[in-house]
């Protein structure tokens, strides 16, 4: 296998940096987009809880005790808890959209791997299919196929080696690409779940001045 690896030429270095760095691209992404890094077990429920009871300092508290993406989003919207709606639904859409940045990176690099290896891989074949026909020329043997065809088969090595990597990277980029969607879903559900609570008492304000 190395030596079939070896015949590819130099294409294959760049072929099998590539793979490499999709490889550890896959394992890290797999490693951030749990959904328990993303999500820590019980957070909302307990976030939850202690803004019913408007336990809004343990929550702010709580958010940056918790290393997650959904804690720094709520942390903005409970730091904006006594500003108007829209300042507090404005905090949210920023934090959120940073979050999602963050979920996004490397999953844009994945994809662009995966589109570079089959052209690495088709550069290698047609500079291989050059170097064969001009062996071809200066051969002194005429009309013999194999002078023509050991060039072609070691050429056609770095189309195959590119699309073997691009086609599984590809399929994991649009993996995490669906993954990230469906965080940030949840996590924008969440955000509206604190702007609902944030806001409430706000809109009651006015009734306990008239009442006063």
């Amino acid at each position: 296998m190395l030596d079939i690896l070896m015949r590819g030429g130099f294409m294959m270095i760049p072929i099998l940096l590539g793979s490499v760095l999709a490889l550890a691209i896959i394992i890290e992404r797999f490693w951030s987009l749990q959904r328990t890094k993303v999500f820590p077990e019980g957070f909302l429920v307990r976030m939850d809880e202690m803004m019913k009871s408007s336990r809004k300092a343990e929550a702010l508290s709580a958010c940056r005790e918790n290393e997650s993406a959904i804690s720094r989003i709520l942390e903005a919207g409970v730091q904006s808890g006594d500003r108007p709606r829209t300042e507090i639904r404005e905090a949210l859409q920023v934090a959120g959209r940073s979050e999602a940045m963050l979920l996004n990176r490397w999953v844009g690099t994945l994809g662009a791997v995966a589109a570079l290896e089959p052209l690495m891989g088709l550069l290698g074949t047609v500079l291989g299919l050059i170097e064969s026909f001009r062996d071809l020329s200066t051969s002194t043997v005429v009309g013999d196929p194999s002078v023509v065809a050991s060039g072609v088969w070691q050429a056609l090595i770095t189309t195959a080696a590119g699309l073997i990597i691009a086609i599984p990277t590809f399929a994991m980029y649009r993996y995490f690409r669906a993954r990230v969607s469906l965080l940030v879903m949840d996590m924008e559900q969440s955000a509206f779940s604190l702007l609902q609570q944030l806001s409430q008492p706000q809109q009651q304000q006015p009734e306990a001045g008239d009442q006063t």
